[in-house]
């Protein structure tokens, strides 16, 4: 299991709550899980932020953006540059 580029703290990004968590692969799709996977693009939910409720990542779009810019300024911090980050993910997410 890869580490979280944004969070290793067992708790959900959004809420804090610690109990019921779920992992979300930030790019998601076939090939973009597994390179979620594999480049620690994933964070813990609970079910209500992730795909129990209307205000899940998987039914708010504004959240899923964000969750994705997020993502990819943290690895742009880290140190990958932004044709890196559309090579392997497809898309470029910071100016939409």
């Amino acid at each position: 299991m890869s580490r979280s580029v944004i969070s290793n703290e067992r708790e959900c990004i959004i809420c804090g709550k610690s109990e019921a968590l779920h992992r979300h692969h930030i790019y998601y799709g076939y090939a973009n899980r597994k390179l979620s996977e594999k480049y620690g693009c994933w964070c813990y939910l609970c079910g209500y932020h992730h795909n129990l409720s209307n205000e899940g990542v998987h039914f708010d779009k504004h959240m899923d953006d964000w969750l994705k810019q997020y993502c990819q300024k943290t690895l742009e911090s880290q140190g990958w540059s932004r044709r890196q980050f559309m090579d392997t993910f497809g898309r470029n997410y910071l100016d939409e």
